[in-house]
């Protein structure tokens, strides 16, 4: 460098030369143009970002018009003696709610610790933690996670829950966030309640394996209530919310751990807890507890049992039919609501039914199987057929022009080979089933189904929908969704009831028993015996089909299908008006559910009770939405109608065809059998004062049957079993109205001299005011007393297995 005088000299002249200041004045202008534009520029980005800002602010829901409180709660039913027999549940929705109070404050301690450690000092947003979080914002372009206090938490699974699940790019999960943080201080200047707030996000967390808030999560993994947790289990319920699946502590214990280690070193740091309560709970071994705990959790299905089944079918009708709910209502009620059902199983009574149901030895021929069968199919033209359990039904009838055919057989392997077999036949070329559409099921064979009702309230204490391990929610139920003929247990229902309560006839009164024709249509009875005269007892007794029918035909068909609708039975139609009524001939037969609530208006008195799986059902705050109140109840037949029914039926249990049901002389019974044509339904309906139980057999695809009488081989087992520790109950009690008269045995007038008698009962208003005069005796001599001649009457006595023979309608024992 030069500093000498002449070179500083120099300098100066060049710096005041002309074009130097012209070159400087310009730079300068240059200088504060960039200067202005750069401030311009940060004023329009504020002014837009504000904007922006606003924007976003203005679009977030209106915090007075949100509603934080979790919605969607699991429906809990009862069975009557307060035992939880089954959780229902929606996606979603399986919460149980409960207050702060009843959730210890470890628990409430171990979220604060690990979620949200300033919790009870930030106004809904943590500054701190949004500074950390924006490291990791910064490196993962993602603001799904980070700096979300327990507020903010609850304002995104309660209100932009939606928004979050669905897929979207940086920009707007910033969006969101920003009206996340927004809404929270919002909510939290709005409710000032830490605690509110607190309870709120314990009941709305997802805590994995479909649990919604503590209360399900300490059911789902230790089986208790929330209120009993310790400090070990509460860590590992809250070391779950960061990432439900990850840190699931049945399928990922090992993730869990880890977590629940910093759930309970966050809870010693923020001295919550003590270092003596740290050693204890990380001492704990709580991962095999839970580990055992979900070995039962699998072991006990979460499959419906066939009664919870039908009681959702019932609660969902009546909160369509009486509460005025549309169908998607009523659905949501049940699965999301968080009802309570009280329902009328009783478990004891169930547990005896469903052994009977699956006991081999019950069964006569050996255990068959069978299969039901869906599947679709795409064609080789494009286009999709649906072949259901109906279309393989039809193939076969077609196959084998209506004649006889069955699906039942030795073994799974032997159903599995029809199945392929049926599959080659109807598939043509190019055809191929599609992927995942094959539905089969294989049942044991025969079926049978059960309904126990405790007739004096009309309450479902047992249902059996079939045989063997129920294999999903809402399949067939054959005790309420099968009909099937009814044969000879109609009898009583449309023919005889009505004949005593309606038309003025008696036990007493009899019929010829001969071969019968109508018309075309010639009737026998199904043991091909014939008895001349006999009484409606007799008939009853014997199950005889020509009395029955000629009663019938005497009384009017009209009013025993008047009867029979009275009694319940709703799968009647007009078609079904004709002599074959008498005899459970029936259009579309009827259900296991409706013939028992049938039988149980007899031994109710009379008095029919519309059938209820429930007494209450709560809404989820405990107010009452339903109850049995508003179930029918009305009067079918007169008390003594019921009563003279009855009576004749314990003739039918004591010596006529019901004789192997019948479980001893301690407990008073009635019952009636039924067969129809060629076996292929059997019944048996009976009562005692306690309890009505009908059982149905019979194969799926309605074959023919070689026995029928393990229906009342388990009639006899579940009724000898419910009723060993009931008090003795020997004769039904008999009402006012009924009055004892001797009659002619082969008559049914009142006995005359030189007539074999007994003694019927009648209703006062009914007794036969005309003797019979066929058996008088002429005087043998002026001198000697009047002695009455006696004439020894035969009566046929039915002996071994039934037989069938056809009849109008359908066919009957």
């Amino acid at each position: 460098m030069n500093y000498g005088k002449a070179a500083v000299e120099r300098k100066l002249s060049e710096a005041n030369s002309a074009p130097a200041k012209v070159g400087h004045k310009i730079s300068m202008t240059v200088c504060k143009c960039i200067l202005t534009i750069v401030l311009i520029l940060i004023i329009v980005g504020v002014s837009a970002g504000v904007g922006v800002m606003k924007g976003i602010i203005d679009s977030a829901p209106d915090i007075s018009e949100i509603d934080v409180i979790p919605t969607g709660y699991s429906s809990t039913v009862l069975a009557n003696d307060g035992t939880e027999i089954a959780t229902l549940v929606a996606s979603g929705s399986n919460r149980k709610y409960v207050t702060l109070d009843e959730i210890p404050e470890d628990l409430q301690h171990a979220f604060v610790a690990i979620e949200d450690e300033r919790f009870y000092e930030h106004n809904g947003i943590d500054l701190r933690g949004i500074a950390r979080a924006f490291v990791s914002v910064v490196q993962t372009r993602s603001f799904s996670q980070g700096a979300s206090t327990i507020t903010q938490q609850l304002i995104k699974n309660s209100v932009l829950a939606d928004e979050w699940a669905s897929e979207s790019s940086a920009s707007e999960q910033l969006q969101r966030k920003i009206q996340e943080q927004y809404l929270a201080v919002k909510l939290e200047a709005q409710v000032d309640d830490k605690d509110w707030i607190l309870e709120n996000y314990l009941n709305t967390i997802n805590l994995g394996s479909n649990t919604l808030g503590v209360q399900a999560a300490a059911e789902r993994y230790f089986g208790k209530d929330v209120s009993e947790l310790t400090l070990s289990e509460c860590a590992v319920i809250a070391a779950i919310t960061q990432n439900p699946s990850a840190y699931n502590p049945i399928t990922y214990p090992e993730n869990n751990a880890e977590r629940r280690q910093l759930v309970l070193q966050n809870m010693l740091e923020q001295e919550y807890i003590t270092q003596e309560e740290y050693d204890e709970a990380m001492a704990d071994d709580v991962y095999s507890r839970i580990a055992e705990h979900n070995v039962e959790e699998t072991d006990t299905s979460t499959v419906n049992s066939y009664f919870v089944d039908a009681l959702i079918d019932q609660v969902y009708n009546d909160l369509i039919d009486v509460k005025g709910y549309s169908e998607t209502e009523a659905y949501k009620a049940i699965y999301e609501g968080g009802l309570t059902i009280y329902s009328t199983q009783d478990l004891e009574i169930q547990e005896i039914c469903d052994e009977e149901a699956d006991d081999t030895d019950n069964y006569s021929n050996s255990t068959e199987y069978s299969f039901s069968l869906s599947f679709q199919v795409r064609k080789s033209d494009g286009t999709y057929q649906n072949y259901t359990h109906q279309t393989m039904l039809s193939y076969y009838k077609e196959l084998y022009n209506d004649s006889d055919y069955s699906i039942n057989y030795d073994s799974e392997e032997e159903c599995y080979g029809a199945i392929e077999a049926y599959e080659e036949a109807v598939l043509e070329e190019g055809d191929e089933i599609v992927d995942g559409s094959e539905s089969v099921t294989i049942t044991l064979q025969p079926e049978v189904s059960m309904t126990v009702i405790n007739q004096s309230t009309g309450e479902v204490k047992a249902l059996v929908g079939g045989r063997g391990d129920k294999t999903g929610n809402r399949t067939w139920n054959r005790a309420t969704d099968t009909t099937r003929q009814p044969g000879s247990t109609f009898k009583i229902i449309a023919c005889y009831a009505p004949a005593i309560d309606g038309a003025g006839l008696s036990l007493a009164t009899t019929q010829e028993d001969t071969k019968y024709t109508v018309v075309t249509k010639t009737y026998t009875n199904y043991d091909g015996t014939y008895r001349g005269t006999t009484t409606l007892r007799t008939a009853i007794t014997y199950s005889i089909n020509i009395v029955t029918v000629k009663t019938l035909e005497e009384i009017g068909v009209d009013l025993g299908y008047e009867y029979a609708e009275k009694f319940g039975i709703t799968t009647l139609v007009e078609e079904d008006k004709n002599l074959g009524l008498s005899l459970g001939g029936l259009t579309y037969g009827v259900t296991n559910l409706e013939l028992t609530g049938a039988y149980a208006a007899i031994a109710n008195e009379g008095v029919y009770n519309e059938p209820t799986f429930y007494t209450q059902v709560l809404d989820h705050e405990g107010n009452v939405l339903l109850d049995s109140s508003s179930k029918q109840t009305y009067r079918v037949i007169k008390e003594t109608s019921a009563w003279l029914l009855t009576s004749a039926m314990e003739d039918v249990m004591t010596e006529g065809t019901g004789t192997s049901a019948y479980f001893g002389d301690t407990m008073a019974q009635a019952g009636k059998s039924g067969t129809t044509t060629s076996s292929r339904d059997s019944w048996f309906a009976g009562y005692t004062p306690y309890y009505t139980l009908v059982v149905w057999g019979g194969y799926d695809d309605n074959s023919k049957q070689s026995s029928t009488t393990y229906t009342k081989t388990i009639w006899h087992d579940v009724m000898e079993r419910i009723h060993e520790d009931l008090d003795s109950v020997t004769e039904f009690e008999m009402p006012a109205g009924i009055t004892e008269v001797k009659i002619c045995k082969s008559t049914g007038l009142l006995a005359g001299s030189g007539c074999s008698s007994v003694t019927e009962y009648y209703d006062e208003d009914n007794v036969p005011t005309e003797t019979c005069t066929a058996h008088s005796s002429k005087k043998k001599d002026t001198d000697e007393e009047e002695e009455e001649a006696t004439e020894e009457e035969e009566v046929s006595e039915v002996e071994g297995e039934e037989t069938l023979q056809y009849s109008e309608g359908g066919i009957t024992d």
